[in-house]
């Protein structure tokens, strides 16, 4: 398995965007196209409106699809920023964290699967506890300082039209059939 930087999985995040932005672009002007072909009566071409209602479809699945690979890539962003902030915090605080947890989590080793993972549950429900007492005081919550600019180019969620656009799910035939459409118009464009 391979790790990927902070910074890495960011670029691939703003990738991510730039294609689902391109792709609901495209959309955008077949949709376009369509309809001035509809309104055109005197010069309507029946193939064209058919061809571009199988482009619209196409688009429709590759902007779905492409708009879900952009919030799994932002969702990576924000796990990758958040796993190495607490590493590092626990390399810092991990033992006062550990001696205030010490009712919980002392005397684990040799202790079954079970008893360990309901220990580490119980420890859990203390820090969600804190966290959220902390939070209803009203404290600012900003970015860390060493994340601080690539999360806020990210962004705090994926734009929401990216979750609209990835609403639909597809079935893995009607992606596989999708992708065969994909590659037919693909080749009747090229040739």
């Amino acid at each position: 398995m391979t790790t990927i930087t902070l910074q890495q999985a960011a670029a691939a995040c703003e990738s991510r965007k730039t294609s689902w932005l391109k792709l609901k672009s495209q959309l955008a002007d077949a949709e376009q196209e369509y309809r001035e072909q509809l309104i055109d009566t005197e010069n309507r071409i029946p193939d064209r409106l058919r061809e571009l209602r199988d482009i619209i479809d196409v688009k429709k699945w590759e902007v779905n699809q492409a708009a879900g690979l952009y919030i799994r890539a932002h969702e990576e962003v924000q796990r990758i920023s958040i796993r190495t902030g607490l590493d590092e915090f626990m390399q810092q605080n991990g033992a006062a964290l550990a001696a205030i947890l010490a009712p919980e989590v002392m005397h684990l080793d040799g202790q079954s699967g079970l008893i360990k993972h309901r220990a580490l549950d119980r420890a859990a429900a203390y820090l969600r506890e804190a966290l959220s007492v902390w939070l209803t005081a009203g404290h600012e919550i900003h970015y860390a300082d060493n994340h601080r600019e690539i999360l806020t180019a990210a962004g705090f969620r994926p734009d929401a039209a990216s979750r609209v656009d990835n609403q639909e799910k597809y079935t893995p035939a009607q992606s596989l059939i999708y992708a065969r459409k994909r590659t037919e118009l693909t080749a009747q464009q090229s040739a």
